[in-house]
């Protein structure tokens, strides 16, 4: 079975729980990846394991072991990673196990385009839904960019639509950082906040970033513990902040080029030397570890993990470390 990303609402709860997502647009990726984790966590899938190409050997044992769900009785999303080039057969014969209750599989896989012709690919496309995340056309853009401003006044959507769609053409990664400034940003009352202020000074979703690529353990843990002592209700903004920097980190890693990757994704040019320093200092190994802790984070800033307040900003602040130390 086959969609594409945009459409996936339409058969995520039809199709097998094997999901293959693919293609060029990182954000599409990112969204059909959100989209079905929240869709099976409200259907009793509460943990999450990540495997990475060096898991790949024991995929079967690992399968095996979660088929009976967790220790203490959950379920699980797998969540493998694949970094492109030829789809190994550790990954293929998992499309002919049973399928089972206990887990969903979720492949995320770097390659960019797939044959329908393929052999690998009929395989797949039998047991599981295959998710393409196309480029979008320039309208279809536009209609993305207004799904994703709902939470705007219906009289500033279009003027900030045009505004962003002018500023980032094609350029879904640097629209989507927009949106989600804006959404962090706005307040009850529908106004645009212009800074936050903490220690003394204005604080912005771009300090910690440039804190956390400039290597800078004790000011990135500066910000944290201002902000903690502070004004904590705006923990869900540091998340954020973080998963952007793996996140975008990941995709430059995955990329044929790390800088041309950065540039893909909507990076200030000033900013790349810093990531690219960042980045040689993480290794894809390190950092894709640290998007299921993001995750976990995501859901213990909203109260959904089981963390006291104190273990949510210890483990805010155990992330930093690994980062930068």
């Amino acid at each position: 079975m086959k969609c594409e990303s945009l459409a996936l609402a339409k058969y995520i709860d039809k199709s097998p729980k094997i999901f293959f997502i693919y293609g060029e647009e990182i954000v599409l990726q990112n969204y059909a990846r959100d989209s079905i984790n929240k869709f099976f966590y409200e259907k009793g899938f509460t943990e999450k394991k990540i495997i990475v190409k060096k898991d790949f050997p024991n995929i079967q044992k690992i399968l095996v072991e979660n088929a009976g769900g967790s220790l203490f009785g959950t379920k699980i999303i797998i969540e493998i990673i694949h970094e492109g080039g030829k789809m190994p057969n550790d990954l293929l014969n998992i499309f002919s196990l049973r399928e089972s209750d206990n887990y969903v599989i979720l492949i995320r896989s770097a390659i960019k385009k797939i044959s329908n012709n393929s052999s690998w690919v009929k395989q797949v496309d039998k047991s599981a839904l295959i998710i393409e995340c196309k480029k979008l056309k320039s309208f279809e853009e536009k209609i993305w960019l207004k799904n994703n401003l709902e939470f705007i006044s219906e009289e500033q959507v279009k003027q900030y639509v045009q505004r962003i769609s002018e500023l980032f053409p094609g350029n879904l990664v640097a629209q989507q950082n927009e949106i989600n400034l804006l959404k962090l940003m706005y307040e009850e009352k529908n106004e645009i906040k212009t800074g936050l202020v903490y220690d003394g000074g204005e604080f912005s979703p771009y300090e910690l970033e440039d804190k956390i690529i400039e290597l800078n353990t004790s000011g990135a843990l500066r910000i944290l513990k201002s902000i903690h002592k502070n004004d904590d209700h705006y923990a869900q903004l540091l998340v954020w902040v973080i998963g952007k920097v793996i996140n975008t980190s990941v995709a430059a890693l995955q990329s044929p080029n790390i800088k041309s990757g950065l540039e893909s994704a909507g990076i200030w040019s000033s900013k790349i030397p810093s990531y690219m320093s960042f980045i040689k200092k993480n290794s894809l190994r390190q950092i894709i570890p640290l998007q299921k802790k993001v995750y976990e984070l995501d859901l213990a800033s909203k109260g959904l993990a089981g963390l006291t307040k104190e273990q949510f900003w210890q483990e805010l602040d155990n992330v930093v470390v690994q980062l930068t130390a």
